[in-house]
């Protein structure tokens, strides 16, 4: 099996991230690929070692609720008034990664 470069492509799903302290805020992807994600979010991550992220993905006509869990690599208050988050998978299924993948791949 070979191993392939997948895209790191710009992204708008929509979804929500959720904090280990409970809160849960609404997000935007702004970029994916299927190793790293980076979001918009409304605020920071609080101290969160690792996050839940459920993102509204559609591709072709086909929709999926991705689930997520990752761990937060960056956090950037942007010049939107808004933070930028990247995250990393630390557990996602394959199926996931495999819509992820057709995605980047038509984008990139």
């Amino acid at each position: 099996m070979s191993i392939t470069h997948t895209p790191y492509v710009r992204c708008f799903w929509a979804g929500s991230l959720y904090l280990t302290n409970g809160i849960v805020m609404p997000i935007h992807c702004t970029h994916i690929s299927t190793k790293t994600i980076e979001v918009e979010a409304p605020e920071g991550l609080q101290g969160s070692k690792m996050v839940k992220l459920e993102l509204k993905a559609i591709h072709e006509g086909k929709m999926a609720t991705l689930k997520i869990l990752c761990d937060p690599q960056l956090d950037i208050f942007n010049e939107h008034n808004k933070h930028y988050i990247k995250l990393t998978y630390h557990t996602i299924s394959d199926k996931d990664i495999e819509f992820i993948r057709e995605f980047a791949d038509a984008h990139g």
